[in-house]
């Protein structure tokens, strides 16, 4: 069970590293890029970045999969499907000649969601917990709201587009980091004083 517990964090871990590296990047180039070649920069940096965090992902999903085996048949399909989302995704946006800033909103929507759906799922099983259960379903309907507003990007500007990706990368990382360094009471301490 911890093992299979270190893997997920192992992942989820991962993710918020790169969700950081995305804001920092939209940050930097918000700050230091010149407004005539500004939407074609973030533009470029930003499919560039996308895509190569989705392949990177996808492919540690899959590795993860196999990590499981056949004993953990949910958690198993799960990131191979999830994984291959990820690639192809990563995939569309390096090979595609006509992709945009709005564009990578629309790819990006999807994870979005499945992440909402995850929150919810989760929060379906902390019954004994009212706070995390709480948090984890604001959390996923958060998510599921951001993968809608996504979903929208074709109709907002490259500026726009750019700053709900920069929103959504800092409430997803913001979301994890919390479940990372989330330590459940010691519960000998709790029994003892009984």
């Amino acid at each position: 069970m911890r093992s299979e517990l270190r893997l997920h964090r192992l992942l989820l871990a991962m993710l918020a590293t790169l969700l950081i590296a995305f804001v920092a990047v939209l940050f930097y180039l918000g700050t230091n890029v010149a407004n005539e070649h500004f939407e074609a920069t973030v533009s470029l940096v930003v499919m560039i970045t996308v895509g190569t965090a989705f392949v990177y992902m996808g492919t540690a999903e899959g590795i993860v999969a196999f990590q499981f085996g056949l004993r953990h048949n949910r958690e198993l399909w799960s990131y191979l499907i999830l994984g291959l989302v990820s690639v192809v995704s990563g995939l569309y946006l390096a090979m595609s000649e006509t992709a945009s800033l709005q564009t990578v909103a629309v790819v990006v929507s999807p994870h979005a969601f499945l992440f909402g759906i995850a929150e919810l799922r989760i929060a379906q099983h902390m019954q004994h917990h009212p706070k995390q259960r709480t948090l984890l379903l604001v959390g996923g309907l958060c998510e599921l709201l951001l993968g809608a507003v996504l979903m929208s990007g074709p109709r907002f500007s490259v500026n726009h587009v750019a700053t709900l990706l920069g929103c959504a990368a800092v409430l997803t990382a913001f979301q994890i980091l919390a479940f990372l360094f989330y330590r459940r009471p010691n519960l000998s301490l709790h029994t003892r004083r009984s």
